[in-house]
């Protein structure tokens, strides 16, 4: 399906938002900072798991102050003793950033992770009768979130243990995150899904699966229900990042990929 505007503008809204939330994100917890540099943002929860430690975008107004701003963000993450990722999207200030970035160790970590976008169709499938969706309104629900998490994406033994509950507030109030679970009937929560707002536009997160749950439309029945929420809304245009698990899903509801971040980390951190 065609956008109802020009790519490059579609880009450059997916890259804000992005940005903007996955900072949000990366910095909330009891430990959490946030620090806008010239050359990027950083966002730290303080929890050794990089994706949630992460230095974001680069647009330097001073070029002289590349290599002492590159030094600062790796020494405030040295500080914190936490393996990071930095971000860089489509069109990176200078050009030859990467180049910048290996002469201070940090190198390409990772196969570059898909940006998508759609429009929100007026039309979803219906939710299946066996599969149970709701929005995370309890303390319980944000402790099975947090196991859910953890286990889905790998978390090392014993960390992130209670990811979403210790910042329940955020979590809760449902301005700007709403989180969803779903499971089977009357099942155990299986599955979790997020809808996020930043930058005036809505974004898709945190989809996870227990891996026993896997393949039994909880994941689909996730997504309907978040772009339900976005379309009654009134948005137009939804986006996302997606892993390999994810992509096949996504395109299924109309997301094209429009662009790749790509993830970078201190080498002595590997």
């Amino acid at each position: 399906m065609p956008f109802h505007l020009p790519l490059d503008q579609i880009i450059q809204i997916a890259d804000r938002h992005t940005l903007a939330v996955q900072w949000w994100l990366s910095s909330r917890s009891p430990k959490g900072i946030q620090i806008k540099y010239d050359i990027a943002r950083l966002g730290s929860t303080g929890l050794p798991v990089p994706l949630l430690n992460l230095a974001l975008g680069c647009d330097f107004t001073n070029d002289a102050a590349i290599d002492d701003e590159i030094e600062s963000i790796k020494n405030t993450f040295a500080k914190r003793n936490v393996p990071w990722y930095w971000w860089i999207g489509t069109k990176p200030h200078p050009n030859n950033f990467a180049e910048r970035l290996g002469q201070h160790n940090i190198v390409l970590d990772r196969p570059p992770l898909p940006a998508m976008a759609a429009e929100i169709p007026q039309v979803l499938p219906p939710i299946p009768r066996n599969i149970r969706v709701w929005q995370a309104t309890r303390r319980q629900d944000l402790e099975a979130a947090s196991t859910i998490r953890r286990v889905a994406f790998r978390f090392a033994e014993g960390v992130a243990l209670d990811y979403f509950e210790s910042m329940a507030n955020d979590w809760l109030r449902g301005d700007p995150a709403k989180l969803y679970l779903a499971s089977l009937d009357e099942g155990p929560p299986a599955s979790i899904g997020a809808l996020i707002m930043g930058e005036g536009i809505p974004g898709v997160y945190v989809m996870a699966t227990l891996p026993e749950w896997g393949r039994k439309g909880l994941g689909k029945a996730l997504l309907t229900r978040i772009l339900q929420e976005a379309m009654e809304q009134g948005y137009k245009i939804i986006v996302l990042t997606a892993s390999r698990f994810g992509y096949p899903l996504y395109q299924q509801f109309g997301f094209q990929h429009i662009f790749d971040y790509s993830i970078y980390q201190l080498k002595t951190s590997l």
